[in-house]
């Protein structure tokens, strides 16, 4: 245990842990973000009311139960920091410790009680060839491990590849995602809620374009889960 112990203290001095946010080695008793960005989070209150800035940018978009997005996005924040580490530096962790935040607070929500299954927004397959993992599925796996929910990740699919939505505008975000994402099989959400989890929303085009095809292939609930919504 003793020689354990060293080990531990060695392997902490050799390689600390550092804070997913602004890399400042962690203590002990921290998790992934040190106390100050933790604190410093921009945590939304939309799981608690279903008038809320999510399901507003979604309203007459999609036919969606419930939308909240767990943080506020802005740039140069320390949310863009960990979004830009989830998506581009592989930090999968990351995304399931965000994931299990977000999914912890939505337990707490009267509106997430009755999700039946998880699925997040697909990338193509030629976008996941060569970024080699999809983001989105962190945090719909952190979410998951809360929810005590399944995650689908094989019957909903993205089938055109399209450009990156970061420069387009409004409505060259809408036409970007028109008629991309289809349910290979409908039978593994027919008649269930739906819970559709992205890593940031935007305008809503890429989640309201994922719900409308669930809705009219699989006749099923959708709500959305957004780690982060854009200001």
């Amino acid at each position: 245990m003793q020689i354990r112990r060293y080990w531990d203290g060695l392997v902490a001095i050799l390689f600390p842990r550092l804070c997913a946010s602004c890399e400042h080695v962690l203590l002990q008793q921290e998790e992934m973000l040190c106390t100050y960005c933790q604190f410093h989070l921009p945590i939304n209150d939309h799981y608690l009311f279903l008038e809320n800035e999510a399901v507003r940018r979604l309203c007459g978009k999609a036919p969606i139960e419930m939308a909240a997005a767990y943080l506020s996005f802005a740039q140069s924040s320390l949310v863009q920091t960990m979004i830009h580490r989830l998506k581009y530096e592989n930090a999968h962790e990351v995304g399931i410790y965000l994931g299990r935040q977000f999914g912890q607070q939505l337990l707490r929500s009267p509106y997430f009680k009755e999700i039946d299954l998880i699925v997040p927004i697909p990338l193509h397959q030629k976008k996941m060839r060569s970024r080699g993992f999809n983001q989105s599925e962190d945090i719909a796996r952190g979410i998951a491990a809360e929810l005590k929910c399944a995650v689908n990740t094989q019957d909903f699919v993205r089938t055109v590849h399209t450009a990156s939505q970061t420069t387009m505008g409004k409505m060259d975000r809408y036409e970007n995602v028109e008629s991309v994402f289809d349910c290979l099989t409908a039978a593994p959400f027919f008649g269930k809620h739906i819970l559709l989890v992205d890593d940031v929303l935007t305008t809503g085009a890429t989640l309201a374009a994922a719900a409308v095809v669930l809705r009219e292939k699989a006749h099923c609930r959708v709500s959305v889960a957004a780690l982060a919504m854009a200001e």
